[in-house]
């Protein structure tokens, strides 16, 4: 519990448009004690620091979550600097303006640095082989923060979901109404990561960070962070189709059937077990997660 005779907190989000900021943006009510300040692209392009800088002179925040990310893994591939720009070199631009500050960040990476498998959930320590541009430019910004001295909070996610923008279960959704058949890969395993669910989990970090503030040693760490459970796409394909009773009939391929230019991971089953312990968190599993982010789509229609 918060008490209420605490100071607001104050939060500044980054990437505010996005599916995971605009996720932050519909639960930011339910939590009284927090006052957030949201940013998009607009208000401040992540990759220009004077925008940073502005952005954090313009209240005293405690912490900044940032957002803002290049995550069109294929497209990486041609737009190699712009994808460093907002992967990578936009951490320089975050660890120059709060080196000052006592602001703790709050940043977001990607199961596609594993690239490993070993027949068990991935964990926080084991081997990083990152492939791909998308993959090294989010390894490379981990590394810029984790070299810092900023206190920063690093979350690893996997197969991201949400009603906001365009990802996987928007485009099944879609497919699912053109089309009789469709083909998805059924030889890639991991399990989704509810945008929603992302966003409730780092508030309720920062509801445990300001109410012991002995956690901050554990806040200045790695954790990763997916819905529960073991799936594959076809799987998640299967249920999009059956929730929202679709008609359309869900073909199982390899992987190999369906090349993409870059790579992606056959293994990204994360570990929670680090996250869980730490602070006590509890996380849905993926069929929760999937039929979740299914409601808030019927809702955002209506």
């Amino acid at each position: 519990m918060v008490s209420g005779k605490l100071k607001k907190i104050k939060i500044c989000v980054l990437g505010a448009n996005g599916q995971l900021g605009q996720e932050f943006r519909c639960i930011a009510p339910e939590f009284e004690f927090m006052s957030f300040h949201f940013y998009d692209k607009k208000s401040c392009d992540i990759i220009k620091k004077s925008d940073v800088a502005k952005a954090i002179a313009s209240h005293d925040f405690d912490y900044l979550i940032n957002c803002a990310a290049y995550t069109a893994v294929d497209r990486a591939e041609k737009e190699v600097e712009q994808c460093y720009a907002i992967n990578t070199q936009a951490c320089n631009i975050l660890v120059d303006v709060l080196s000052d500050t006592k602001i703790k960040l709050i940043h977001f990476s990607s199961d596609y640095i594993y690239h490993t498998y070993s027949g068990f959930p991935i964990r926080e320590e084991d081997s990083k082989s990152p492939k791909g541009i998308y993959a090294k430019s989010k390894y490379d910004g981990e590394m810029i923060l984790r070299k810092s001295n900023i206190p920063v909070l690093i979350l690893r996610t996997s197969w991201v979901i949400s009603s906001f923008g365009n990802n996987f279960l928007k485009t099944m959704l879609r497919l699912g109404a053109e089309k009789n058949a469709i083909s998805v890969v059924n030889d890639q395993f991991g399990a989704p990561t509810y945008a929603r669910h992302l966003a409730n989990g780092v508030l309720d970090i920062i509801t445990a960070t300001i109410s012991d503030p002995s956690r901050l040693d554990s806040f200045n760490d790695t954790y990763n962070f997916a819905n529960e459970g073991i799936v594959t796409w076809y799987d998640i394909a299967k249920q999009i189709m059956n929730e929202s009773k679709l008609e359309c009939k869900v073909n199982p391929i390899s992987t190999e059937e369906y090349p993409t230019p870059a790579r992606r991971p056959n293994w990204s089953v994360l570990s929670k077990h680090k996250i869980k312990e730490t602070y006590s968190l509890e996380i849905p599993h993926w069929y929760i997660a999937v039929k979740d982010c299914l409601l808030a789509v019927k809702m955002d229609q209506t």
